[in-house]
């Protein structure tokens, strides 16, 4: 085998072996939408396997609502699956006296060749987005989150407005999530659900929200010698319909002076779908407050490699 085909064998070898710890998803039926809200939010968290529920970044809106208080500043990325869809977020968390608030958006457009038959356009999520096709779709959730302490607990709530449109076709509600904190150890301890609310119906085809439990536990980074600092982010997420999805990510960063870090990133996760990748990864870049970060997400299948570039000011 090429190289190429020795790295697809082997990240085949191991969906197949992870898959057999949770419930093989992918079968017909009602799907899981908007499919917005079923990619990452973020570049730094794209790149650590999409896991960002104790995260301390601005965008943790879109996964803990319960991390809030420990978060500031602003976030936005953009992401790239192949030449046919784009996806992009931002986020922004500020202090109001003893609370925090924070708005957020995350967009995607994209095109199906799935004009009618809304199940078979998003049940697959992210992987088919590189496909194309001669039809237009959209999909988008704007959030507004609060959040406060409560006997040593960090609690928080979020509201969005979701909508999916493919073709003619669109629909949009409510939904809401609920989250909390405490730090636990050396890092913190976070749980959230995620995506409470009625489903959408387009093109008369119903879809649920992607209804999920997740229980996180991680942290900034933390030094390891003078010059070089670790950090670690792991989550089990319970999804709708049963599916058990673990994942986790590591920073290393290495600090040539203070406040100047070069961080490389990697992340391992359950695949939900077939051609999900298994493996993440990304670099970023911080000088004083700001930072630039780099995800990729290597599609199977043969479809191309998947980008995002962000920004994260604090």
């Amino acid at each position: 085998m090429v190289p190429s085909q020795v790295v697809q064998a082997q990240d085949d070898r191991g969906w197949r072996v992870l898959s057999q710890v949770a419930r093989t998803p992918g079968t017909p039926g009602t799907p899981e939408a908007p499919l917005v809200l079923r990619l990452p939010a973020g570049a730094r968290v794209a790149a650590m396997a999409n896991v960002g529920g104790a995260s301390t970044d601005a965008d943790v809106v879109f996964y803990n609502p319960g991390m809030l208080q420990q978060a500031r500043g602003v976030t936005v990325s953009v992401q790239r699956y192949g030449s046919q869809a784009t996806t992009g977020s931002y986020a922004s968390v500020q202090s109001v006296g003893s609370f925090a608030v924070a708005v957020g958006a995350q967009l995607l457009d994209y095109r199906t060749t799935m004009p009618s038959d809304y199940v078979a356009a998003v049940r697959n999520g992210a992987p088919p987005l590189a496909d194309g096709g001669g039809v237009h779709a959209s999909s988008s959730a704007f959030t507004i989150s609060v959040a406060g302490t409560m006997g040593g607990v960090r609690v928080g709530t979020a509201v969005k407005y979701v909508e999916d449109r493919i073709a003619a076709g669109r629909d949009g509600g409510a939904a809401f999530d609920v989250g909390v904190s405490r730090p636990l150890g050396f890092a913190t301890l976070a749980v959230a659900v995620q995506n409470i609310g009625p489903g959408l119906t387009v093109a008369n085809m119903p879809g649920r929200l992607p209804t999920r439990l997740t229980i996180g536990y991680g942290g900034g980074l933390f030094p390891l010698s003078a010059s070089w600092d670790i950090g670690l982010q792991t989550q089990v997420a319970v999804e709708r319909d049963g599916f058990v999805r673990p994942a986790g990510g590591v920073e290393l960063a290495y600090v040539p002076i203070e406040g100047v870090a070069v961080v490389v990133r990697q992340g391992l996760r359950l695949p939900r779908e077939r051609d999900e990748p298994l493996v993440t990864g990304g670099l970023g870049v911080t000088v004083d407050r700001w930072s630039l970060d780099y995800a990729v997400e290597p599609m199977r299948g043969g479809r191309p490699v998947s980008h995002r570039l962000g920004l994260r000011i604090r």
